[in-house]
């Protein structure tokens, strides 16, 4: 017997007198083959990524809401969207780099779990108040129209990122010390708590996606904070039984004689201390360079594989049919019918009323009347080029100031009308897939008069409310300053429109045949796919695993990562038709691409994050695994980063850098993206092959 195991023998049946139980009763408790501490974390880390998975469903959905949106949102483009959603996942996984040192060194996985929990839920609930401090906002947040608003969000974010930091490391090591070095189960172990992972992933959708996307988003952020209190609940409760001394000493604090490395608790002596300080032998600096050279290689993996919370999340938004007949919707939770009516309703309303200040500013250029019944014209048929063209002809005729006015009211006026365009095309597009005769969305644009009176009319009203409200503050804060009068006007103005976009839109809903329409599903749903998908073949790779394992055909650990490289690029495979369909149908995608891409993106997770989990678990140096771990999530920082990049610079439909076209053209959508996203992990899949029996010797396995 070695001197390891020999000190464990003397030392696992000694009872610390800090400790409920020992670690060889912890290991002692089993059910369904594993110690019951295995079972304790899987409830725990369920409960905690509900908390981020439904945080992370909603975040770029959020964002690019509009302020005028049924639910709205902070108006950004989905390149700023997109940029945000990188650098956050990005540090989300960088900081259990630095959690996982404090962890080894100074607080112990312990405790450093309870503080990680205690910071994320305290985020999510600063996401949830964010939704208060927006009152000045009229078109997008700013920190100069909102700055309570942004602080209180960015803050959430910040929170969350350096509580996953504490949290994430430390949770897997505990895992890895329910069971001694060359216990064969600690594969499955790891799979185990992988499931219990998507477990939360999979609820965290359904029920903090929809209440976020069906009724209010910062409904959906409280959710998700209240589940990361559950989680904490039930580490608290289960651990002093069934996990014992696992997670709580560290290098600064021995006790009775022990140190625990988050795997093993060996006796604290005089060879012990030497080993310690002693330097890596080669079997160690050989393994440590294994976990650090599979790192690299996941940023490949990663940053396509987030692209699940960017690019197919705003694809699943804006370009997949998503409609449900009423028959089934009635039966779902969240229950809205006619989503898509509804934002037809809203484009063709604001279409109105940017006709009528695009008539104002007009009026207001005091053109010939021959010249202003030209640009009418084109107004009502859609020839912006033309009215540029018509305006610079005769731009030495009016003032700069009314003509900069109607620039931006045309400005706003195209958009409108490209808005309304596709808001009206997806309504008939779903009724026309559920088999219901098209809406006449049209406006009759041949006799301006009557839309410009309604909203002449509709002007006076709303300028009456702002006044009276107005005048109702000023007088409420007797002898105000002069200077902040046109904030308390901005304010007045901002809840008198806010109050008249909620009443449209209220009437509107109210209006619904309930009978005769379709339900859009929420888009968050699509994001429990990958989920569920790890919760149904997790029982099936581990037995396929086990299969090959008896038989010693088994794939080495680096094999499984290039497998699972290929079957992520098999996945963007689909998404490249998906693309090109979604422009033939007007943005109707069939939903079977994203469902195909999901699964088969969850088939290369698994044949890479759990064995990745377990690999550095078992190859790690004990006085370092921590660390190592934090090293192994410093590969999804990168990636994290990068999928928010790449989806912003090469991806994003409306402002930035445009969506990339090299292959099937500009006119192709995110065709040409998605090639990118297929080629990527299919070529860092084959250097892994090419690498593979290298590495697997480095692994030094039966050492």
């Amino acid at each position: 017997m070695s001197r390891v195991n020999q000190a464990y023998g003397r030392s696992s049946s000694v009872s610390s007198t800090n400790q409920d139980v020992t670690l060889a009763e912890v290991r002692r408790k089993q059910f369904f083959g594993h110690p019951i501490g295995l079972w304790a974390l899987f409830t725990t880390e369920m409960w905690e990524r509900f908390c981020y998975y439904g945080m992370r469903a909603l975040l770029v959905l959020y964002l690019i809401s509009t302020l005028t949106d049924s639910n709205p949102g902070f108006g950004w483009t989905e390149f700023e969207a997109n940029k945000l959603y990188g650098w956050f996942t990005g540090l989300v996984y960088l900081t259990p780099l630095f959690g996982g040192y404090l962890a080894d060194r100074y607080l112990g996985q312990h405790r450093s779990v309870l503080l990680g929990g205690i910071l994320m839920a305290a985020g999510e609930f600063c996401l949830f108040f964010s939704e208060y401090f927006r009152q000045h906002a009229t078109t997008t947040i700013t920190i100069e129209n909102a700055p309570g608003a942004l602080i209180a969000f960015m803050g959430g974010l910040l929170l969350i990122t350096v509580g996953n930091g504490f949290f994430k490391p430390c949770i897997s090591v505990m895992v890895g010390g329910l069971y001694e070095k060359d216990d064969p189960r600690r594969d499955d172990a790891f799979s185990i708590f992988y499931m219990g992972i998507n477990v939360g992933a999979f609820l965290a959708p359904f029920v903090a996606g929809s209440i976020g996307e069906k009724i209010s988003w910062h409904w959906g952020f409280l959710t998700a904070g209240i589940g990361m209190l559950f989680g904490l609940c039930t580490y608290s409760i289960l651990r002093p039984k069934y996990l014992g001394p696992i997670g709580k000493l560290t290098k600064k604090e021995p006790k009775d004689g022990q140190v625990d490395n988050g795997a093993l608790t060996v006796e604290k002596d005089e060879t012990s201390e030497q080993t310690d300080k002693r330097s890596l032998s080669k079997i160690e600096r050989d393994r440590i360079a294994v976990i650090l050279t599979l790192t690299f290689f996941c940023i490949a993996f990663w940053s396509v594989f987030e692209q699940a919370g960017t690019s197919l999340n705003i694809f699943a938004k804006k370009e997949t049919n998503r409609h449900v007949p009423i028959a089934i919707a009635t039966t779902l939770p969240g229950f809205l019918p006619n989503q898509d009516e509804l934002d037809a309703k809203i484009a063709i309303k604001e279409l109105r009323e940017d006709l009528v200040e695009a008539n104002n500013s007009l009026e207001a250029l005091a053109l010939e009347d021959e010249l202003e019944m030209t640009i009418r014209s084109s107004i009502l048929s859609g020839s912006f080029d033309e009215i540029n063209d018509l305006l610079v002809a005769h731009s030495d005729n009016v003032s700069p100031e009314a003509l900069n006015d109607f620039d931006e009211a045309l400005d706003s006026l195209q958009g409108t009308y490209d808005g309304a365009a596709h808001a009206i095309g997806k309504a008939n597009e779903a009724r026309r897939i559920a088999e219901y005769e098209a809406l006449d969305f049209s406006v009759d644009f041949s006799d301006l008069s009557p839309i410009l009176k309604e909203g002449q009319e509709y002007q006076a009203k709303i300028e009456e409310e702002i006044n009276k409200e107005y005048a109702e503050r000023v007088a409420s804060l007797q002898g105000v300053d002069e200077s902040v009068l046109d904030s308390v006007r901005n304010e007045a103005r901002n809840n008198v429109l806010k109050r008249a976009q909620k009443a449209f839109i209220d009437a509107e809903t109210g209006n619904v045949d309930k009978e005769n329409s379709i339900w859009t599903f929420p888009t968050t749903w699509y994001q429990s796919v990958n989920a569920f998908v790890v919760v149904l073949f997790v029982p099936i790779f581990n037995m396929m695993w086990g299969f090959l394992r008896r038989r010693n055909l088994e794939p080495s650990t680096p094999i499984k990562f290039g497998v699972g490289l290929i079957f992520l690029s098999v996945a963007f495979l689909f998404m490249i038709f998906g693309a090109l369909q979604s422009v033939q149908t007007r943005g109707n995608a069939g939903a079977y691409w994203l469902l195909l891409t999901y699964t088969f993106c969850t088939f290369g997770e698994l044949c890479l994050s759990p064995v990745g989990l377990s690999m550095v678990s078992r190859l790690a140096p004990p006085r370092f695994a921590s660390l190592l771990m934090g090293v192994w999530f410093l590969s999804s920082a990168v990636a994290g980063y990068l999928s928010g990049y790449l989806a912003a610079v090469l991806g994003s439909g409306d402002s930035g850098s445009g969506r990339v076209s090299f292959f099937f053209g500009a006119d192709k959508g995110l065709a040409d993206f998605f090639l990118i996203m297929t080629l990527a992990p299919f070529i860092a899949g084959l250097i892994v092959f090419c690498l593979a029996p290298k590495l697997r010797k480095m692994m030094h396995e039966h050492e």
